[in-house]
């Protein structure tokens, strides 16, 4: 079985918003909500999504990623 997990990362290896999946679509989904919210106070470090452990997608929103 595959899973899909899709999540913020925050300092301190803090993890919100949380998504964990079998379906490919759900995670897809949640990955695109993720990366159209608007960070108006404290802005996370990065959006991550994996796959079976494996990361397929990062968004690095730190201030080196900027």
């Amino acid at each position: 079985m595959t899973t899909y997990r899709v999540y913020v990362r925050w300092p301190g290896q803090r993890a919100t918003n949380k998504t964990t999946t079998d379906s490919k679509s759900v995670a897809d989904y949640a990955w695109d909500e993720l990366n159209s919210l608007q960070w108006d106070q404290e802005k996370p470090i990065g959006l991550a999504y994996s796959q079976n452990g494996k990361q397929v997608e990062y968004v690095d929103l730190s201030e080196q990623g900027q």
